[in-house]
């Protein structure tokens, strides 16, 4: 990777639910074999270990500041939008990182909401290059039964469900034309 991943989630979550999310404070990530297995999977430069000092948290006193402090940081092209008629959240950053132990707070940003979200096949995560016409996934994330998976075997926008991605592309493609309006050109 040399070049910034984008980040884009969905997730269907009653607005109670998304608030209680927010209120909380960042739950500090377990590092346990899902975790590890995907590590593993991933192809980097001077790779090193994954351990507990590696994967944390925001340190934000809760995910409400995390989401605001992406937002505030215009660069990364952030958005959030509640829909309260289909329940479902999008959030995600234009611009997210190119460092995967960059990544890992937000990875684990994403893997706490599974204790707050609706079951439902469309709960995702994906963070990719969407910019930059290259099909490598970095991170894709799934929710089932209660739990969120990062997903070791999903190494390539191929790999993920076509309808979803179409989705995901067809999201970001809005977010880029409605935040590129107000982009301040040097």
């Amino acid at each position: 990777m040399s070049e910034l991943s984008s980040l884009f989630s969905k997730v269907k979550i009653t607005k109670t639910q998304l608030e209680n999310f927010l209120k909380s404070a960042p739950e500090k990530p377990i590092l346990n074999d899902n975790w590890q297995k995907w590590w593993d999977s991933r192809e980097m430069y001077s790779k090193m270990d994954l351990t507990p000092e590696y994967l944390h948290s925001y340190n934000d006193k809760t995910n409400q500041e995390v989401l605001e402090g992406w937002i505030e940081y215009k660069q990364a092209m952030a958005f959030s939008d509640y829909d309260v008629t289909k329940e479902e959240w999008q959030w995600g950053l234009l611009f997210f990182s190119e460092n995967y132990v960059e990544m890992l707070p937000m990875l684990a940003f994403i893997v706490s909401m599974e204790k707050f979200v609706t079951e439902s096949t469309e709960n995702r995560a994906i963070v990719y290059p969407y910019f930059w016409g290259d099909s490598n996934v970095d991170a894709y994330i799934y929710f089932e039964n209660g739990k969120a998976v990062l997903s070791p075997q999903v190494k390539s926008i191929s790999d993920v469900n076509s309808a979803l991605m179409e989705n995901t592309i067809v999201c970001l493609d809005q977010k880029w034309e409605d935040l590129s309006k107000n982009m301040e050109m040097d």
